[in-house]
């Protein structure tokens, strides 16, 4: 399993999806991370996962720079040929989904991080968002939306296809931000540190230095503050961000005593010097520093949005306060600030609040679990987790289209596959749903893990298909059709099906995902598939196969298949009919 995880920059890499790289990687498949360099790419590759440099990536609005981030993109897609695609962030999901569909990636995942619309921004602006989020995420096969409000919205406006769009949440390390790894000589020493007195209230705040995150509304409600209360922001500048802070910005501020502690690696030893942390954010998806600062039980007081209604119940582990509101928000500091015993309550209901619903473990194990599933449903086989003694034979269903064009692209090379998965997809849900058609899976009760797929009159079943999906499949094919090669292609493979031997009957496909070979499942459904085909007073049937193939012509042999006789369906190449009986 090879999975390229997408984001802008390093930092989100090592800082925000650390976690679901290592687990990729750990269990034994191949983690690529794809962004601008930077530094922390020596510590992604120490930890296994290959970096893959997106130069000209960028988190602010730089359309010449995207467009060359997108081209540089398809290159490495094409050149990495992932199994599945993770994107993150809003440009590189916007792109990267499509991309990544387009250059044939087999599984394209997205996580929504946030929307970037809030119910305040202008509605053209906001039709813009949803209108290019709800393009991106047709190309998706999987959407993980982090925080439940966004879920709702993104269902309710349907942004999003409903069954493929999931919640996932969001997490910390519980043991790293944990208050029990710390005693109050660390705290002592930490304020002494940083110069606040035992008696002042420290108020922390975390994030990158954009007036996004609410810092202006911050620095206006320090003018009500007193010396009795100190603040201290941490994060580093970002500078290609429209709204990044002006150096003039943070000169005033400094010189009416706020700190500034740049980029810290070291959170966790900050944060039991705080007494309060403040989030005033114009939008979030779902805040990391409001999880890190309940985890470590110090009560948070963020905007009244979405995203950070996820992490504060209001005047239970913190409170809420209105949006671009410095009053509201200078009140609120000064509310808890004067009372230390609600500000002890609110940090013991703040960890329990953290240990309930912001563990990272459950993130990981959900997003792993989605792999699983898409796997299982696309035919991926991806993971070895067949329960080879739960395995039945059914009839084939038109829902188990997407499975059967999986697996016979991973096992079955060739000029079908490259029509592309859409084709694929249109034409199992028409064997499915023939009754000239006799379609066997194997199903462990997971999903398919093997089939075989074959028609009573191989003509017929192309001219019905033609009747019926003949325009969904020609918009399918439309892209691939300019190229000569495909069309002399697809043009011989549909003479042959209607004039090629005098055996109308064919077995078209057989796979089985690697897993459950060698234990005499393809054998058993050839068996099953010959049975069904005498029951419907078949007598004779035949299969194609490369001449050189010796691993099909040994399967099929093994079936009853024999007497190969040397056919041409495409020019050039050499082919074999095998028939049964002998």
């Amino acid at each position: 399993m090879k999975v390229a995880h997408l984001t802008t920059v390093d930092l989100s890499l090592r800082y925000l999806l650390f976690p679901q790289l290592r687990a990729v990687v750990d269990q034994g498949g191949e983690t690529l991370g794809i962004s601008a360099p930077g530094p922390w790419v020596a510590e992604l590759e120490a930890a296994g996962v290959r970096h893959v440099p997106l130069p000209t990536s960028t988190r602010g609005m730089n359309p010449g720079r995207d467009v060359r981030a997108a081209v540089q993109l398809w290159r490495i897609l094409r050149r990495e040929e992932p199994d599945i695609l993770h994107t993150h962030n809003p440009k590189p999901g916007l792109y990267g989904r499509i991309l990544g569909r387009l250059a044939g990636v087999p599984m394209v995942v997205n996580t929504v991080h946030g929307l970037y619309a809030t119910p305040q921004d202008p509605l053209p602006k906001r039709a813009l968002i949803y209108g290019l989020e709800a393009i991106a995420s047709r190309f998706s096969d999987g959407e993980l939306v982090q925080s439940r409000e966004d879920l709702e919205l993104m269902l309710r406006w349907r942004i999003a296809p409903r069954n493929r769009t999931h919640f996932l949440g969001n997490g910390v390390d519980l043991t790293r931000f944990d208050p029990n790894r710390f005693d109050q000589e660390h705290r002592d020493r930490v304020r002494e540190q940083l110069g606040i007195g035992t008696d002042q209230v420290l108020v922390g705040m975390v994030g990158r230095l954009v007036a996004e995150k609410g810092f202006l509304e911050l620095f206006e409600a320090a003018r009500s503050l007193d010396s009795h209360y100190r603040i201290v922001c941490i994060g580093p500048h970002d500078p290609d961000k429209p709204d990044g802070l002006e150096e003039s910005i943070l000169h005033d501020a400094r010189a009416r005593g706020i700190g500034f502690l740049g980029m810290r690696t070291d959170l966790d030893e900050l944060y039991p010097a705080m007494d309060l942390l403040v989030l005033p954010s114009h939008r979030e998806g779902f805040p990391r520093a409001a999880m890190e600062g309940a985890a470590m039980g110090i009560p948070v007081i963020a905007s009244n949005i979405r995203g950070c209604r996820e992490v504060v119940e209001h005047d239970a582990n913190g409170l809420l306060v209105a949006v671009r509101n410095p009053q509201a928000l200078a009140a609120a500091i000064m509310a808890l600030g004067e009372d230390a015993a609600r500000r002890k309550a609110m940090s013991q209901t703040a960890r329990r609040r953290a240990e309930e619903h912001f563990d990272e473990r459950k993130v990981v194990a959900i997003v792993m679990e989605t792999y699983r599933k898409l796997a299982r449903r696309m035919g991926l086989g991806l993971f070895d987790d067949v329960d080879a003694e739960a395995v039945t034979l059914r009839s084939a269903r038109p829902s188990d289209a997407d499975a059967l064009a999986g697996l016979h692209i991973r096992a079955i090379p060739g000029f079908l596959p490259r029509l592309g998965r859409r084709l694929m997809r249109l034409l199992y849900r028409a064997l499915a749903n023939s009754p000239d058609a006799v379609v066997l899976v194997a199903d462990d009760g997971k999903g398919p893990i093997g089939f075989i797929a074959g028609v009573i009159d191989t003509g017929r079943f192309y001219r019905r298909f033609l009747t019926r999906y003949g325009l969904s499949a020609l918009m399918a094919t439309l892209p691939k059709l300019a190229n000569p090669w495909i069309v002399r292609k697809g043009w011989e493979t549909l003479r042959y099906g209607a004039t090629g031997s005098e055996t109308p009957a064919e077995l078209l496909a057989m796979a089985v995902v690697p897993a459950a070979r060698g234990v005499g499942l393809g054998t058993t459904l050839g068996s099953r598939f010959l049975e069904e085909m005498s029951s419907r007073g078949v007598d004779r049937v035949k299969v194609v196969v490369g001449a050189d193939n010796s691993g099909a012509i040994a399967a099929y042999s093994k079936i009853g298949f024999r007497n190969a006789i040397p056919v041409e369906v495409h020019s050039h190449e050499a082919s074999v009919e095998l028939t049964w009986p002998a």
